[in-house]
């Protein structure tokens, strides 16, 4: 009887190992889709590049889109020049005066060492001054200097024309339309 108990119990824990080893070590499973073939032949350079499902994604199209405009602005303003983070910058700073750097991260959505960063670059190019606050010595608030609001007139000056040639391929309409929907991802 004891030797039968045994023998059953063995059994059981070769059942209980051979179980265990079958979660732990992955079995190959052959695949059911085919490996692409290589082409025979070269592809022809004025052939159509076939997209796939790309221009029916989101993220693609606001990318596109997002380059084209930066293409533009750079066109308009300049690559060397103030680029369009530091242009809203800017502008927020000059409808803002004092308004603290934690307000306007939040408000570009830059997180806190970006931002300072960016502040850092127009102080160094004479273009805002940070104070500190009178009422709370551990805020600063933000101003622009002459030459920093000089250049904030001009961009915007350039900008609004941009921005009229970009908007000029919708209707009125369609381009507040658009406007509200881009608008919606970020509020």
């Amino acid at each position: 009887m004891a030797a039968c108990a045994r023998r059953a119990r063995g059994v059981m824990m070769a059942a209980a190992a051979a179980l265990e080893r079958s979660r732990t070590t992955p079995t190959r499973v052959r695949s059911t889709t085919r490996r692409p073939q290589k082409p025979s032949t070269e592809r022809a350079r004025d052939a159509r590049v076939n997209l796939g499902c790309l221009p029916r994604l989101l993220g693609f199209n606001l990318r596109r889109a997002h380059l084209c405009s930066w293409r533009q602005y750079v066109a308009v303003v300049g690559e060397n020049n103030i680029r369009p983070g530091l242009f809203s910058l800017l502008v927020l700073v000059g409808c803002n005066p004092g308004i603290a750097q934690i307000e306007l991260g939040t408000h570009l959505g830059i997180d806190k060492a970006s931002i300072v960063a960016l502040l850092d670059k127009l102080e160094k190019d004479g273009m805002l001054d940070r104070r500190r606050s009178t009422r709370d010595r551990r805020r600063q608030g933000i101003y622009l200097t002459e030459r920093g609001a000089a250049a904030r007139e001009s961009l915007i000056s350039q900008v609004s024309k941009l921005e009229r040639q970009m908007a000029s391929r919708f209707t009125r309409p369609e381009f507040e339309q658009l406007i509200g929907f881009l608008q919606r991802f970020y509020s």
